[in-house]
């Protein structure tokens, strides 16, 4: 009983820890952004993903693929990316680097490597940005099949 006591408090808080890390990295993330660029009541970002969700099909252990979401920013202010991170180290991303201006479209492109992988897997990618809220999230599902 006393295990399960100790198992259940240590748990509670390592998953405390895990939530004060993001909120840590988030704030850091909105600080990255010029004050000319944060958002306000009346001016903000939008990040609106053409395809936030897709299904890469089945792959070969060790294979790789690719994908590029694009977004538009239907805010009315400018829109940009502070960072992207991946759920795991084998997916890649890559982004738009320069101002994203309302009404235009920006890209996240992402590689897979799915070596030491195997069976049906949901990655996400987590983008953060002068948006509201500052995360916006993508994903892929993918179905690796073992070495032949």
């Amino acid at each position: 009983m006393i295990l399960r006591s100790l198992f259940i408090v240590s748990l509670v808080f390592c998953l405390g820890a895990c939530t004060n890390k993001q909120k840590e990295s988030l704030s850091a993330a909105e600080q990255s952004v010029p004050l000319a660029l944060r958002p306000t009541a009346d001016k903000q970002a939008k990040m609106i993903f053409e395809q936030p969700l897709v299904y890469f099909g089945r792959i070969q252990q060790g294979d790789s693929v690719m994908h590029t979401y694009h977004f538009k920013n239907t805010g009315n202010m400018p829109l940009k990316i502070t960072s992207v991170n991946a759920s795991c180290g084998c997916t890649t991303p890559k982004w738009s680097q320069d101002l994203v201006q309302p009404g235009k479209r920006g890209f996240i492109k992402v590689k897979f490597d799915s070596r030491g992988k195997e069976g049906k897997t949901q990655k996400t990618i987590t983008v953060y940005a002068n948006t509201v809220p500052a995360d916006n999230t993508v994903a892929f599902k993918v179905e690796i099949l073992p070495k032949k």
